[in-house]
């Protein structure tokens, strides 16, 4: 019995300064209207934990920024740093989750009622590479708290989450416990070569390297799994840096125009483009690196080359709806 994981409806990121941060995230991604809100509770082992919240939504995508003041958090962001940390679950039926928690023999980490609704963090890093999975009422998914309006424009437009990334040591191993605890049974396979993608960068040099890579889906939340292999890479960074965790999402398609255009713009903020290659015909991709403005955060961006890229790679409709969802 699997965790009823169907959803994803905030990416958590754990930052010093979330009212800082929340102003970035609405300077890159069009985020104006914010909730903070100041949360405590007791682990499983009795110790209390305290953290500031900002929360805020892009066209249906959540981001909540934890400023931990004490406790396990706290505990994280002190041995990793800055960077995404959760996923946000909407639950409607806790009994449900009760029962398939226990036959997955996952503790409940810390647990508290929030002002609008129930809230509880599992035990999940160990075995799903470092993420950690928040279950919250699903009417409940904006919490209350005190207004935050900030300005900013989207630099690029904040289409859907596409995915959560995390970076794994043993591929193959993720992927059995993701499918065992989270019910992704449905895989598509990647490989990164630098010797058949041209134009493959790391942070703007020509560079090889190697890497294997998984997108699992179940329902709406969709998974990118990411084992580096050989040479410099975003993805090997992270590990070094940070262990096995979450590393960067995907909210946008865009035109190579268009991304051109928001990298110019962001290098002169101090976001740059990490990682990018490209695919001959097909399309390119890249990775903002969001560094110390977006506390840690990657983005990738996918800039088609054909109208029909995505049946050019993926000429079956259901290997195509793993990748990119309805």
């Amino acid at each position: 019995m699997s965790l009823p994981v169907t959803a994803i409806a905030r990416v958590g990121v754990l930052t010093r300064d979330c009212r800082a941060a929340a102003a970035e995230y609405a300077r890159f991604f069009g985020i104006n209207d914010w909730r903070l809100a100041d949360c405590a509770g007791r682990t499983a082992d009795g110790r209390e934990y305290a953290h500031r919240q900002a929360v805020g939504y892009a066209n249906g995508v959540g981001f909540e920024l934890i400023e931990p003041k004490s406790g396990l958090w706290a505990d994280e962001l002190a041995r990793c740093g800055e960077g995404p940390s959760h996923v946000v679950i909407p639950t409607a039926d806790w009994a449900t989750l009760d029962a398939a928690q226990t036959a997955a023999g996952l503790a409940s980490a810390a647990e508290h009622a929030e002002r609008g609704g129930q809230r509880r963090l599992l035990d999940s890093r160990g075995p799903l590479g470092g993420l950690g999975l928040v279950f919250a009422d699903a009417d409940a998914l904006i919490p209350p708290g005190e207004p935050l309006q900030l300005p900013g424009d989207a630099v690029l437009p904040v289409q859907k989450l596409y995915q959560v990334s995390v970076m794994v040591r043993d591929l193959d191993a993720a992927k059995e416990r993701f499918r065992t605890l989270l019910g992704v049974e449905a895989w598509v396979d990647i490989g990164i070569d630098s010797a058949q993608m041209p134009g493959c960068t790391y942070y703007g040099k020509p560079v090889e390297h190697t890497a294997r890579l998984s997108i699992g889906r179940r329902g709406g939340a969709c998974f990118e799994l990411v084992e580096p292999l050989s040479g410099p890479t975003v993805y090997r960074d992270a590990l070094d840096r940070r262990g096995e965790a979450p590393h960067h999402i995907m909210v946008t398609l865009a035109p190579p125009q268009d991304f051109d255009r928001a990298a110019q713009e962001l290098a002169g903020r101090g976001i740059v483009v990490g990682q990018a290659a490209s695919i001959p015909g097909l399309m390119n991709f890249a990775y903002f690196d969001g560094g110390q403005p977006l506390a840690g955060l990657f983005v990738e961006v996918i800039q088609p080359l054909a109208d029909n890229w995505l049946d050019l790679m993926f000429p079956s409709p259901d290997i195509a709806r793993i990748v990119v969802g309805d």
